[in-house]
């Protein structure tokens, strides 16, 4: 009994792979985990004024773009001496969404960002774009959300790293 082409492709779909890699079903998106911010200088600088997002959720040319303009960053200064800077430029580059280290959900969000672009927002890639695109706009701007970049609010466990689709509590107002 030979393997015939038939057999290969119902054990691949059965598997979940397809031409293009794993299947971007919404049931992968539950397994949507990152290594959590474990460099405790870039985690207490990062949570001082907001959730310290996983270095891979954007490719090391954002994380190096952002740290480039640490004196307006989103409209503060958040500049810090250089030995520090440098430290957390290394961590954020060598954890990023393109990084060699990166798992299958971060190179997705790589692959989705142009070659040229270096987003500063999560929430200006591809992938943000796709795995939020049922939510309704008055939903951010309930008052316990206030902006898509307030992953904590939904996303339970965001902290940690994990965004996976079975631990979001949508806020009711």
């Amino acid at each position: 009994m030979g393997i015939t082409l038939r057999s290969v492709v119902v054990l691949l779909l059965a598997l979940g792979i397809t031409a293009y890699g794993l299947n971007a079903s919404r049931a992968d998106d539950d397994n949507t985990t990152f290594p959590p911010v474990d460099h405790k200088l870039t985690r207490d600088e990062c949570s001082a004024c907001h959730m310290a997002y996983p270095a891979g959720l954007l490719p090391a040319r954002s994380w190096s773009r952002m740290m480039n303009e640490l004196e307006n960053h989103f409209g503060d200064n958040a500049s810090l001496p250089p030995q520090e800077t440098a430290e957390i430029r290394r961590y954020l580059m060598e954890h990023a969404a393109d990084s060699r280290t990166a798992n299958q959900i971060m190179q997705r969000i790589a692959s989705g960002i142009r070659f040229n672009d270096a987003p500063l927002r999560f929430t200006e890639t591809a992938y943000f774009g796709y795995v939020h695109d049922e939510v309704p706009a008055s939903i951010w701007k309930r008052s316990k959300i206030g902006s898509k970049a307030n992953c904590i609010a939904c996303h339970t466990r965001a902290e940690t790293g994990s965004f996976g689709e079975k631990e979001i509590r949508i806020p009711k107002e």
